[in-house]
């Protein structure tokens, strides 16, 4: 199987998603507004849901087709997620009420996380030496989708109004379906027996795991809660100046910029010195980049500081998939997968909700206090384990060691 080519391969895939499903973000609240939706508060309201619905979908399905996965493989799951999400978005464009548009973000969790999927394929099908590239190669098409797809979203629904943005979108993901089914290998599955039989029970056993998927979930409220509340922020360093948006973006742009250029690298360092030993500190420097933001007083200088934070940033994901494909037996990998997407997804979910509690409590720029924290926190809690998992290790070796020379002496005897 040449896996090269399926980095290539996913890499276009990913980017595809990523720029479609963020040319809706740019125009929702608008969308609403045009709806009828009106009125300040109600359209904040109606914003919101439409908006995390969809995580809440995708965190209960996740598990649900993480075992589709162990049974058919991550290859027929992403042709299940691109068809799913394809003809899903495309209805959006002939919603005609806020309900319909809700309804219809929700339906779509049911069949989200291609780019999840993607991740976990690539993880099955590359060597172990070489995970840590291929992952953080794979986070930048994501990254650069997240990038473009407003950009282009914002011109379109310029040109030729809201409605066929979805049209837009809905295509960029089915096309996504030709080079998976022509270009990419079906991945390996693993028999499920009678003995070996794959389950839930079994994912949740292994502690390492449980601490990665607590991990995964920190990680994204930490990550998505400060990005849900930049264009406030940015308001408070600017006023209401007539370029918010594009300032604001900016802001966000600079972080994926940046990510794009730390993620390869990364990975070929966690896989030099291995992951367990990068994650920590990748998670570690990115909480402190991000503390200092909580006193930034002016714009270049965020920038600069969301620049740096986006350079560590960008191998923490693939530093966490690798560690999480490399300790689950082949068998449960879907299940994982299934896991690690809810985390994914239910982070998503809690960042906004955190960071507006925060900014509502104390001040907008605390957000930037709760991410840090949580970052260094995070990091910490991954450095104990592995410790923990190095020290266990060593004692199982020194018994087994023990055990060999007692075998050897009572041969002698």
């Amino acid at each position: 199987m040449n896996w090269k080519r399926s980095v290539r391969v996913l890499w276009l895939c990913n980017f595809m998603v990523s720029a479609g499903m963020t040319m809706v973000i740019p125009f929702l609240s608008l969308f609403l507004w045009q709806m009828g939706v009106t009125e300040h508060h109600a359209l904040s309201i109606w914003t919101g849901l439409v908006f995390s619905v969809t995580f809440l979908s995708a965190a209960v399905m996740a598990p649900i087709w993480g075992m589709f996965a162990d049974k058919y493989g991550q290859r027929a799951n992403l042709i299940r997620a691109g068809i799913g999400m394809g003809l899903i978005t495309s209805c959006m464009a002939f919603a005609h009420s806020p309900m319909a548009l809700l309804v219809l973000r929700f339906l779509v969790g049911f069949f989200s996380g291609f780019i999840t999927v993607s991740f976990s394929y690539l993880a099955r099908v590359v060597p172990k030496d070489h995970s840590g590239e291929a992952l953080g190669t794979l986070q930048t098409g994501s990254i650069a989708g997240n990038v473009i797809g407003p950009l282009i979203g914002g011109a379109l629904s310029d040109w030729f109004g809201f409605r066929p943005v979805f049209l837009v979108t809905g295509f960029c993901i089915l096309a996504t379906l030709l080079p998976v089914v022509f270009w990419l290998d079906k991945d390996p599955v693993a028999p499920q027996t009678q003995e070996r039989h794959a389950s839930f029970k079994e994912v949740f056993a292994h502690r390492p795991l449980v601490i990665l998927f607590v991990a995964t979930f920190l990680v994204q409220i930490a990550v998505l809660g400060v990005n849900s509340m930049m264009t406030i922020f940015v308001q408070s360093l600017v006023g209401d100046s007539r370029n918010l948006a594009f300032l604001s973006g900016l802001a966000s742009s600079i972080t994926g910029i940046a990510t794009i250029i730390g993620a390869p690298y990364l990975g070929k360092l966690g896989d030099r010195i291995g992951q367990e030993k990068t994650l920590p500190m990748l998670l570690l420097l990115s909480g402190l980049f991000a503390l200092p933001q909580v006193w930034t007083d002016h714009l270049y200088e965020l920038y600069v500081w969301r620049f740096l934070q986006g350079l560590v940033v960008g191998g923490v994901w693939p530093a966490l998939q690798a560690l999480i494909n490399a300790q689950c037996p082949r068998r449960i990998q879907g299940r994982v997968f299934g896991v690690t997407a809810s985390s994914r997804f239910l982070g998503n979910l809690t960042g906004p909700t955190a960071a507006g509690a925060v900014a509502g409590l104390f001040s907008i720029a605390y957000m930037f206090a709760l991410s840090g924290l949580l970052l260094i926190a995070t990091g910490a809690l991954v450095g104990y384990a592995n410790r923990q998992a190095a020290a266990g290790a060593q004692s199982f070796d020194i018994k087994e060691k023990l055990a060999a020379w007692k075998h050897r002496l009572h041969s002698r005897h």
